[in-house]
């Protein structure tokens, strides 16, 4: 998958903050116990309507390595969950790297995954002044003075800017929208970078919060949203997902650099395939099969067979139709060929996260390797799912060297990733 004679790209540095667990090892325990913190909340969905969602929500108050809320306060982002979750990630993912840089001069980018930046602040603060003004004798009331800055932050690369300001990064920065899948194509615009020698070192993160209804709503006349709290990946009692918020960040490095360093990457980026229905908005061209063209194709640019891959994460939505899809496209591209790979389904534990969830479902993928263990997918029943391959449903024990992520978007972004544990 790399060009001739370029860079291998390492993951070198890991930095969950989800709401079962905050920081590499907490995480883990979460996952290998089978936590969950879903629960329902009531969200204001419309000037003075609320509805009772069930979500993985995190916690109150956020534990940072180094805080950031006057940083968030000073630049007009008080209040921005989904970035505040995101920088504390980056904060955890450069010391478990033990990545050190001079802020003023150095080439280190960073490329987001946010399905909304801002979005959700700036509907709330439409609806908590909506609410407290009344129309006088010089007419309606006059919004535009206060609601302005949060429609400004709802831009992508304001969100890009308040990354590269915190951190100190001057390198290529960017944003990836390719709806739930933005995750796995943020890595690999990363890792590009690196392959081709212009970067040494990306940052990427992506980040969730849910402050409002308004979106969760939506999913939820779609009937996909899981009213009850029960996400149950590839089974057929499946009623759809509930939403999570957190974030998590990677650092990509050059292995030469990680080399150079003295750091032992979690593993090697060996590339990923991706490709684009252009069919509907909200459901997959199941007639396509361009998820199973991705597979094929990132195997064998990879050069990992079936027999090769130890995990599949795939991206579980817990939809009829796109797990059906999903599950269909992993069988055709396995087909004719033996495996002992195990698969397993982390939205359960932490929600779906959106634009963020490949990076942050990668980030415990990467700790099921470290760990020697996968974790049990929530909620599923083993013999009842249409994959081709077990779907663990139990934490066990594992020697997992390879290990193939699977993303899909509504529009129809697909993507498959494989990663290669370096010992």
């Amino acid at each position: 998958m790399n060009p001739p004679n370029g860079e291998r790209v390492m993951i070198t540095g890991l930095g969950p903050v989800t709401s079962i667990g905050i920081g590499r090892d907490a995480y883990w325990r979460g996952l290998s116990e089978g936590r969950c913190a879903v629960a329902p909340r009531q969200l204001c969905i419309d000037l003075g309507a609320e509805t009772e969602f069930h979500v993985a929500s995190m916690p109150p108050a956020l534990p940072t390595i180094r805080p950031h809320h006057e940083f968030l306060e000073r630049n007009d982002y008080a209040g921005y969950r989904d970035l505040a979750y995101a920088l504390a990630a980056i904060d955890l993912a450069i010391e478990d790297a033990q990545l050190t840089y001079d802020r003023e001069d150095n080439n280190i980018g960073a490329v987001q995954a946010f399905e909304a930046p801002g979005v959700e602040r700036a509907v709330a603060t439409m609806f908590e002044r909506c609410a407290t003004l009344e129309g006088g004798p010089d007419g309606p009331p006059k919004l535009y003075e206060v609601l302005a800055p949060s429609f400004y932050n709802v831009q992508n690369f304001v969100y890009v800017h308040a990354i590269g300001k915190a951190f100190g990064f001057h390198g290529f920065s960017t944003s990836a929208h390719n709806a739930c899948a933005s995750g796995a194509f943020a890595i690999e615009i990363a890792a590009d970078r690196i392959r081709s020698g212009r970067a040494e070192t990306m940052v990427v993160v992506g980040g969730e919060a849910f402050d409002t209804g308004v979106r969760i709503e939506w999913f939820r006349k779609l009937e996909i949203h899981a009213g009850k709290g029960l996400m149950k990946p590839f089974d057929p009692e499946s009623k759809g997902f509930y939403v999570g918020e957190g974030a998590a960040a990677l650092v990509l490095e050059s292995a030469s650099s990680a080399e150079r360093r003295g750091v032992t990457p979690y593993a090697e980026y060996l590339g990923g395939h991706f490709a684009h229905q252009g069919w509907k908005h909200s459901i997959p061209d199941v007639r396509s099969q361009y998820l199973r063209k991705t597979i094929e194709r990132v195997m064998h640019d990879s050069g990992v067979s079936p027999e090769g891959i130890d995990l599949i994460v795939p991206h579980a939505a817990s939809t009829t139709i796109s797990d059906g899809y999903e599950a269909v496209c992993i069988a055709d591209a396995f087909k004719g060929h033996r495996t002992e790979a195990i698969a397993t389904a982390l939205k359960p534990h932490i929600g779906h996260t959106l634009a963020a969830s490949a990076i942050i479902e990668l980030a415990g993928a990467l700790l099921a390797m470290k760990n020697g263990a996968i974790p049990g997918t929530l909620h599923s029943r083993a013999q009842c799912t249409r994959l081709p391959v077990p779907l663990a449903t139990q934490t066990a024990t594992a020697d997992v060297r390879t290990l193939l992520k699977i993303s899909t978007g509504f529009t129809g972004h697909d993507a498959a990733a494989i990663y290669r544990r370096v010992d």
